[in-house]
């Protein structure tokens, strides 16, 4: 059974704008930001963006994710045209992603950042590119490991920052950090953190 029109209709809308998505499986420790190059009712191919050291890891994974936006798809396989993925897409294919509100995504030219005060000290403040958020939570993009960023950990001030100007302020919580190979090939961090309380 094919996808839903609303569901069929977010995933051209990310083709379309060129916004990256989100994919990994089950036999890798890192995400791989890539591209849809063709979205179709029942499957998508995706650019392969994963270099060749990972290819026996994605090989054996038994389990595949894809993210686009706020919505999450998994499959128990994955096939390939010789170049591409090919992520096949059903009913049962979309499972629940944490932050349900729609998230607006962010390349680093558009300049928002995160100014978080690090709860361990407070004092220290740590700036860090926004990739996307929503009226519940972000994510964010770092390069070094850090206890900040570990899972559970509260923060109690973040302020967002658009070209230098105050957006929002919060207090959130982290969620997850995974390993994230970028679109330039870059390995970083990204850090899904969980607004408490309604953004100001």
């Amino acid at each position: 059974m094919a996808i839903d029109a609303k569901t069929h209709e977010l995933l051209r809308e990310c083709r379309e704008a060129k916004q990256p998505v989100l994919f990994s499986g089950d036999g890798l420790a890192v995400t791989f930001q890539t591209h849809l190059l063709i979205v179709e009712p029942h499957r998508v191919v995706l650019a392969n963006r994963v270099p060749p050291r990972f290819i026996r890891a994605v090989s054996g994974s038994k389990q595949f994710w894809l993210q686009a936006r706020m919505i999450r798809f998994q499959s128990d396989g994955i096939a390939t045209d010789g170049e591409h993925f090919i992520f096949p897409l059903g009913e049962n294919a979309l499972i629940e992603e944490t932050r349900q509100a729609e998230r607006f995504q962010f390349s680093e030219g558009e300049k928002v950042l995160a100014e978080i005060l690090n709860p361990f000290d407070g004092e220290t403040r740590v700036v860090k590119t926004v990739m996307d958020m929503s009226a519940t939570g972000m994510s964010l993009s770092t390069s070094f490991e850090s206890m900040l960023f570990k899972p559970n950990v509260l923060l109690p001030s973040i302020k967002v920052m658009i070209d230098g100007e105050p957006y929002t302020q919060a207090r959130g919580r982290v969620v997850y950090n995974r390993k994230l190979l970028d679109l330039s090939g870059q390995l970083r961090t990204q850090v899904g953190i969980k607004f408490e309380g309604a953004p100001g």
